[in-house]
């Protein structure tokens, strides 16, 4: 059996957010359709969803 930990702790309501977790930290700008996050190893993505259950993500890694 495995135990996480997750917690968001909002930093400004609906805009940025802080993301702590057992795996480490991350931290989303945007809103519930569009979003943009980036976490503790480099790694960044962005997300949009669109109407009719239809999304688009992009994932990039530091170089």
């Amino acid at each position: 059996m495995s135990f996480h930990y997750h917690k968001r702790i909002t930093v400004i309501p609906r805009v940025l957010h802080l993301n702590i977790s057992s795996r480490g930290w991350s931290w989303t700008f945007g809103t519930r359709r569009a979003h943009i996050t980036r976490d503790n190893h480099g790694r960044r993505s962005a997300a949009v969803r669109l109407p009719g259950g239809f999304s688009w993500r992009r994932h990039s890694h530091r170089r």
